[in-house]
């Protein structure tokens, strides 16, 4: 987990990005369009909740992405989108 005053590191964005590559290649979804965001942004918050692995993030996404009631299409990009916690 990124605590305050942690912030990621060229080698943490360079494997963020690689992660994001895999997954939209094995999606079909170019990684500049909408679809491709929304994937990003759920790579990074599983990031940010502890998941620094390549292997594990690329096994989290593998794995979330096969629930049939949580398809990548519904994930929120931005804080508009988000309901504020109970």
């Amino acid at each position: 987990m990124l605590y305050p005053g942690r912030f990621l590191g060229p080698s943490d964005i360079v494997m963020l990005a690689q992660v994001c590559q895999a997954v939209c290649k094995e999606r079909g979804v170019l990684p500049a369009s909408h679809d491709g965001e929304r994937i990003a942004a759920h790579v990074l918050r599983l990031f940010m909740n502890g998941l620094t692995g390549e292997t594990e993030l690329l096994e989290a996404e593998r794995n979330w992405a096969r629930r049939p009631h949580l398809s990548f299409q519904h994930i929120p990009v931005n804080d508009r989108d988000t309901r504020e916690a109970a």
